[in-house]
């Protein structure tokens, strides 16, 4: 009832809202302990939790998870390795800091409350949220011993909130064809209603292409495969036989990743990037030749599946011209990889190097920072910190 009632007021005069939310499957969860959430191409709510509530009210909480998709948060710019609490927190904070809702029920977090600056984006929100939980985490196991019966009573709040904000996260993942078909969507609508005009800006916003390091990785990953094509007699071309000389590719490439691990580069930063490490083994690559850096080489060390743990050396200062030299004085990579924040001088590159090349930069302010040199030199992208 609440929902027929709200989107016959939305089709009069909410017409984005009403756009977004037909595209919707609205889906009954009587397990679920929040009272709304979305992904996954629904809007799932408990009607036990909403029993006792006014349309309005139901009206805004729906409001809120209609800019929440219009965002995109369920569906892309989901940073590595956090949990879901600090995805959904991070979309609270991050939809209060444009919106600026107000709910006397239901209330989003605001930066503030986590000591965190206005808009910023939603996984620079993320990344700082978890961080917090990390060190909740570990304030939480040097009190376990703790006998004070406040002390216990506040831990069982504080897990009991992280679960609940997890759980409204829990249909989140990065999709593609979903994101697209919102952006679609975004792009044909003449008329937003009363969506504020700074909400609109940062909806629009965020149909604009992004530099996404998984996807300009596997485009990376694809060019080097097809330099591996060889022309063959022995295969005939499918079209004319063996009047023509088939071809044949062979899935299989040498890659270097080099890690920096300088005075710059901070602990969490290299879990993160170590976490790239790993994720390339999802994208077909069998091995790969890895390698620390600070302002010296460390030992190339191949590795064939993910690790769990990295022991890390040096932590100096920043050179890249040890790795250009390693490249030119072995001369067998097809691509190089550097994972770093970009302080340190610029490298000179032998014309003998075949490998290409692919910078990651820790974010997207060492991005803008290094990008105009570091394209003189191959791909350059950034992470989502």
């Amino acid at each position: 009832m609440y929902f027929k009632k709200i989107s016959e007021q939305w089709f009069l005069r909410e017409p984005a809202f009403f756009a977004l939310y037909c595209t919707q499957q609205l889906e009954e969860n009587t397990k679920l302990k929040c009272v709304m959430r979305c992904g996954q191409g629904k809007i799932q709510y408990n009607p036990i939790l909403l029993a006792g509530m006014t349309t309005e009210e139901v009206e805004r909480l729906l409001r809120i998870e209609m800019i929440r998709l219009f965002l995109k948060h369920p569906y892309e710019r989901q940073p590595d390795g956090v949990r879901r609490a600090a995805l959904a927190l991070g979309s609270d904070v991050t939809i209060q800091s444009a919106y600026r809702t107000s709910n006397e029920k239901f209330s989003l977090s605001s930066p503030r409350q986590f000591g965190l600056d206005e808009d910023k984006p939603f996984e620079w929100y993320v990344r700082k949220i978890d961080e917090m939980l990390d060190d909740e985490t570990s304030q939480a196991t040097s009190n376990a011993n703790d006998d004070n019966e406040q002390t216990t009573a506040d831990k069982e709040e504080t897990k009991k909130a992280l679960d609940a904000a997890a759980e409204r996260a829990e249909l989140w993942e990065e999709d593609d064809m979903r994101a697209q078909e919102i952006n679609d969507l975004i792009e044909k609508m003449n008329s937003w209603g009363s969506i504020p005009g700074n909400v609109v800006q940062q909806i629009v916003a965020s149909t604009k292409a992004k530099i996404d390091y998984r996807k300009i990785m596997q485009g990376f990953r694809a060019s080097i495969l097809s330099n591996k094509m060889h022309l063959t007699r022995m295969r005939p071309n499918r079209r004319t036989g063996f009047q023509q000389m088939g071809s044949v590719r062979k899935f299989d490439t040498k890659l270097l990743v080099a890690v920096d691990v300088s005075g710059s580069i901070t602990d969490k930063t290299l879990s993160h990037f170590y976490s790239v490490v790993n994720n390339f083994f999802k994208y077909g690559i069998q091995e790969i030749d890895c390698v620390q850096f600070d302002c010296e080489l460390g030992e190339v060390k191949p590795i064939r599946k993910a690790s769990r743990s990295v022991q890390i050396f040096g932590r100096g200062g920043t050179s890249f011209q040890p790795i250009f030299d390693y490249v030119a004085e072995h001369n067998i990579y097809d691509g190089l990889i550097i994972l770093t924040d970009g302080g340190a001088p610029h490298p000179t590159m032998d014309d003998s190097i075949a490998a290409s090349v692919l910078w990651v930069c820790e974010d997207e302010e060492s991005y803008n920072r290094c990008k105009d040199w570091m394209q003189l030199y191959g791909r350059v992208c950034w992470m989502y910190l």
